[in-house]
Order: C-alpha cells, then sequence, then structure tokens
C-alpha cells in the first residue's frame, strides 16, 4: 500500500484547521496556511535526513512506536480542536519528540520556517509542535496495518522523495535541518530501485580474489595509473559536464498549491515552491502545464470559475518568476473524482512537461 504522507497531512490540515489555528496564535490565515505547507515537508526533510543513518532510523521507529501517539489521529482533530486542554496535550507531546528527533536544531527550524512565512517564530514552534503528532500518526497507521519494521519504516520514508522534490524546500529551511540544499539531502536517500545498504562482498568471494595469481597486483597499480593521468587531462571537460547536470536538476519539476474555500491567493510558502518549478522550466526550457480542480461543494459554474482563477494566479506567479507566457499551458478546470475531500480538490497542479 503506498502513501504519500504529505497529501495525507495537507488533507488533515484544511481549512477549518488553519482558521482555528490561526486564531489560537493570534497569526493571520494566510501566513498560518504557508506556515503550515512549508513546517510539513521541513519535518518529512528532516526524518528522511535522519533516516540515513540507522542509529536515526531506530530513534525515528521508537518515536512513531510512542504511546502517546494515536494513529486515527486524524479523525480526531476536530475533538481536539474543540478543546483547549487537547490542543496543550497534543503540543506537549510535539514539542518533547521535536526534541528527541530535532535536538537543538529545532530552535533554527522554527526562524527559518518563520522568515519563510511571515508568522512568528513561536507560532512556528507551535505549529511544529502541532504538525508532528500528525505525521507520526500517520507513519503509525501505516506501519502497523502494514507490520513494518525500521528497515520498512525507513523504506517508507525514501519513496516520499519524489513528493519533497515536487514540494520543494527554502535553502534557509534546509540550512537549519543541517544540509545545504534540497538536492544534498536527496543525494543521501536512495532512489527507487536502489539499495538502501551498500553491497557487501560474500566471503566467498573474498577469499576467491586472495586466490587469483600474483599478477593482479601490477596491473591494479597500472590501471589506477592510467585513470590518474586519464582524468588530469580530462579535468576541464568533467567539470563543466558536472556543473552542467548540476544546473539541469535545479528546482521542482512539479508542485500542488492549495487554496482556502473561495479564495484564489497564493501564500508564500506556495510562491517558493512556484518559482522552483520556474527557474526549472527556464533552465530545461520546457513548458508548464497548469491544472486547477474544483470540489463538489457549492454551485458547479462558480466553482469553475475559481477554479480559473486560481490557475491564473498561479500563471501570474510564474510570468512574476520570469517564466515566458508562451511556455505556459492553461488545462481547463477539472474536476476532483474518487475519495479525495473538498480541501484536497482546492488546488491548482503545476508540472513542466
Amino acid at each position: 500500500m503506498r502513501i504519500d504522507i504529505l497529501e495525507s497531512l495537507n488533507a488533515a490540515l484544511g481549512t477549518p484547521v488553519v482558521r482555528q489555528l490561526s486564531s489560537l496564535f493570534g497569526e493571520n490565515e494566510d501566513s498560518t496556511r504557508a506556515a503550515l505547507r512549508t513546517t510539513g515537508p521541513s519535518l518529512l526533510a528532516g526524518l528522511m535526513h535522519r533516516a540515513a543513518n540507522p542509529s536515526g532510523v531506530e530513534d525515528i521507529y521508537s518515536a512513531v512506536n510512542d504511546e502517546r501517539l494515536d494513529g486515527g489521529i486524524v479523525s480526531k482533530l476536530g475533538g481536539i480542536l474543540g478543546n483547549r486542554g487537547a490542543i496543550d496535550s497534543m503540543q506537549s507531546v510535539g514539542a518533547s519528540l521535536l526534541g528527541s528527533l530535532f535536538g537543538n536544531r529545532t530552535g533554527a527550524l522554527s526562524s527559518a520556517i518563520s522568515q519563510v512565512t511571515g508568522v512568528r517564530a513561536s507560532s512556528a514552534s507551535s505549529l511544529m509542535s502541532f504538525a508532528l503528532p500528525i505525521m507520526l500518526g500517520i507513519l503509525r497507521k501505516h506501519v502497523s496495518t502494514s507490520g513494518l519494521n525500521s528497515s520498512g519504516l525507513a523504506s517508507l520514508l525514501f519513496s516520499q522523495r519524489g513528493a519533497l522534490e515536487r514540494t520543494g524546500l527554502d535553502n534557509r529551511i534546509t540550512s537549519a535541518l543541517g544540509f545545504s540544499n534540497l538536492s544534498s539531502l536527496l543525494k543521501e536517500v536512495p532512489a527507487p530501485g536502489e539499495p538502501s545498504q551498500p553491497e557487501r562482498v560474500l566471503p566467498e568471494r573474498r577469499h576467491e580474489r586472495e586466490s587469483r595469481r600474483s599478477w593482479l597486483p601490477w596491473a591494479a597499480a597500472a590501471g589506477v595509473a592510467a585513470l590518474a593521468l586519464l582524468l588530469i587531462f580530462n579535468r576541464p571537460d568533467d567539470t563543466a559536464n558536472l556543473e552542467s547536470s548540476a544546473q539541469v536538476t535545479t528546482g521542482a519539476e512539479s508542485a500542488r498549491v492549495y487554496f482556502g474555500s473561495g479564495e484564489a491567493t497564493i501564500d508564500d510558502g506556495d510562491r517558493v515552491k512556484i518559482a522552483s518549478v520556474a527557474e526549472a522550466a527556464k533552465r530545461a526550457g520546457r513548458s508548464i502545464r497548469i491544472t486547477g480542480y474544483t470540489d463538489r461543494s457549492g454551485d458547479p459554474s462558480q466553482n469553475e470559475t475559481i477554479a480559473k482563477n486560481r490557475a491564473a494566479a498561479v500563471r501570474d506567479a510564474l510570468l512574476a518568476e520570469g517564466v515566458d507566457e508562451s511556455q505556459i499551458v492553461m488545462d481547463p478546470p477539472a474536476r476532483l473524482t474518487g475519495t479525495g475531500t473538498d480541501d484536497e480538490a482546492r488546488r491548482v497542479d503545476i508540472a513542466m512537461r
């Protein structure tokens, strides 16, 4: 069973939750929404960073199985938000787990989220303490239903790299987490199909190598010398190739922008994601497809108009980032199908093609 952790978290933290949290922390709704949309990827990136280390995986596994967490927390959020004592208890658990998993980087991360989204650092810290138990609860439920051990949990976290690439992360966030940018984190994370641990040489193979004829060390030395000369004479071209490769992979190829009910305003956190896609499209010279979705509530024709307005807002944001209008393809509004919530449908998808 596959799961998109960020989509599950964003669906849980819809407009009603944003509205209540913004009132609770004394922030406006747009800033609170931006902070939550930034907090989720930030926490996920931090967990993936830790999961790249065997001891870190065990710490995350222990946190996911903490008896204070609830795998069914998403369905209980309405009741929690209606009880200040329950909110305080949830944040207390979240603050404790933040300390266990993020240590002294917690303060730097809340400051970075504050800088990126405009909420106060204290509000960013509170939102992190609120969001982490939900994210870990989502993981707990999946670990339980799928019977995952710590290795399985690591694979689950690593499988989220695509979602993280689509979302993007501001360099201020990655710096607070301990790595220079998102690309450097993804280098630590195995790509789909790659083993999470390096292959080990079996004893039989090692013994076989030791029994080879005595000319092998001389051949190996000659090979190393030849390779060194080759690298020396070709170094300028290789460097250029590496730089070119780094440029091509800069930025995200797709992103998902969420909106409040009846709204078409893009918050600061989503502008960061849009800017990342714009950068990638400009470098690659590729076009960008924009698709606005409508929910199933209210008047269908009005919903279609709102979807068009949201798509136009995203288009304008791309143009402001320097994307040429000829690179932008506007799809007609699409209706959400399946079991997705209305909050999930109030979005615009952008993707390079």
